[in-house]
């Protein structure tokens, strides 16, 4: 079973892979066209851009998935919590009335 941390390390580690693919991808692509120099240059600047703005986007989105992650990870821990809570206050109850409330 995996734990939510290493669910993050792998998220984030597969975020970057796609965005440096889609970096190397994209500078290839634009060296690669028949342009002039200053088309080339706003290509590259406008492409830089929008994969700045995907990153920051997904960064935003694995950081949210993250916090989830955790605040259901804590409401599970207090469900557990509370039910051993619940069970050890049974069992010494039990113990009492079996033993005439002497313990």
């Amino acid at each position: 079973m995996r734990d939510s941390k290493s669910f993050q390390v792998e998220g984030s580690g597969f975020l970057m892979g796609v965005v440096c693919g889609a970096a190397v991808g994209a500078a290839v692509g634009l060296l690669m066209a028949p342009k002039s120099g200053s088309e080339l240059r706003q290509q590259l600047y406008d492409s830089t851009g929008r994969l700045r703005r995907q990153a920051v986007d997904g960064y935003a989105e694995v950081v949210e998935r993250g916090k989830k992650a955790v605040q259901q990870g804590q409401e599970t821990y207090n469900d557990i919590r509370q039910s051993a809570v619940d069970t050890a206050h049974q069992a010494v109850q039990a113990a009492a009335n079996a033993t005439g409330g002497r313990l």
